[in-house]
């Protein structure tokens, strides 16, 4: 198993700028830790859920390939539980309780085994309707009005058939769906049943006018897209995920400009030594340690960014700094937490 490296706060090499604000945005990619710590869980095997039309077989499919690219958990190839269900007479998806989900894992000697059902898994007829807008059509008369060429400035005389306001049907379609799932883990070792989570989720389209440039999204995408989401809340419920946020520079001048060009190149070092200077030479611009405090927390050190973002609260009362100051606060907390879960992998 590949184990993950500290710091956890890495910078993705996207850069979005704010359209209705001159500071720019960076997103930064952040480790976080899983909401429900397993400790004695090291493998995991994961039956087909309950569910029709394939839909259990594609959700255990989906939890499975999400799981192993987590890098957290060994899982256990399908195949080789495929070949043990077979001689117990149980198909993928035998596995309906946790007694079975206790004889299963202790043949193939894993500590956990997850199982579950798909309660709703399906995209409703399309609704279809009708209603009046407002369209402009020609009369067929003409009036004479007066121009101006945008180019010369000139003004000119021109025929313009005279326009009209009339109702006419526009036909549409509303496409729906829903996926609902029921997951559950249970140990091995103890027949408990370790995590349970209930999720659905819901597609609505909108009104797609028929014949305009809009399409309907395919059924079998909606169904896909909806199942991605629910089996990944899931994973991150059980596993370390990564969680790409968004950061905002503060603009400035001197070496807060020279930092927050850097940072926007990714160049995070020369960035933090930038901002290094900037609250050497300005003091008293709190810009200049918000940024500095930015630097520290995506570099991971967390103690740093906090005691940077208090000066910057302490020279301004900004909102800004203060959701700084509330969320590094946080990623303290979370880092304990994402800390112990990896080094409990490390110590296999």
């Amino acid at each position: 198993m590949r184990k993950e490296s500290l710091p956890v706060v890495t910078l993705l090499s996207t850069i979005v700028l704010l359209s209705c604000s001159p500071a720019p945005m960076v997103s930064v990619r952040i480790q976080k830790p899983a909401q429900m710590y397993l400790p004695d869980v090291k493998t995991i095997a994961i039956a087909d859920f309950q569910g029709s039309n394939g839909s259990g077989s594609q959700i255990a499919t989906l939890t499975q390939s999400m799981l192993m690219a987590a890098q957290y958990y060994d899982i256990m190839e399908r195949d080789k539980l495929r070949l043990v269900l077979e001689e117990q007479n149980l198909g993928l998806s035998g596995i309906v309780d946790q007694a079975t989900a206790v004889e299963v894992g202790k043949l193939l000697g894993v500590d956990a085994l997850i199982f579950g059902e798909v309660a709703t898994y399906k995209v409703e007829p399309d609704e279809r309707g009708v209603e009046k807008v407002e369209r402009k059509v020609g009369t067929g008369k003409y009036e004479v009005v007066e121009k101006k060429n945008i180019f010369t400035g000139k003004k000119y005389k021109a025929k313009e058939e005279i326009m009209k306001t009339v109702l006419v049907d526009q036909h549409y379609r509303i496409r729906r769906g829903t996926v609902a799932i029921n997951f559950r883990a249970v140990g091995v070792e103890t027949g408990q049943l370790l995590a349970a989570h209930s999720d659905s989720k819901s597609y609505n389209s909108g009104k797609v006018v028929e014949g305009s440039w809009e399409t309907l999204k395919p059924e079998g995408q909606i169904l896909s897209d909806l199942s991605r989401d629910i089996c990944q809340r899931f994973v991150q419920l059980i596993a370390p995920y990564y969680w790409t946020e968004k950061r905002i520079i503060e603009p400035g001048k001197g070496s807060i400009n020279v930092g927050a060009k850097y940072a926007q190149s990714g160049l995070w070092p020369e960035a933090l030594e930038s901002w290094k200077r900037a609250v050497v030479e300005m003091p008293k611009e709190s810009a200049g340690f918000y940024n500095l405090g930015l630097a520290y927390e995506v570099q991971g050190d967390y103690d740093e960014a906090e005691q940077k973002y208090q000066s910057a609260l302490g020279l301004k009362q900004k909102k800004l700094y203060m959701e700084a100051l509330a969320r590094v606060r946080k990623l303290k907390t979370e880092q304990k937490a994402l800390e112990e879960q990896l080094r409990d992998r490390e110590e296999e």
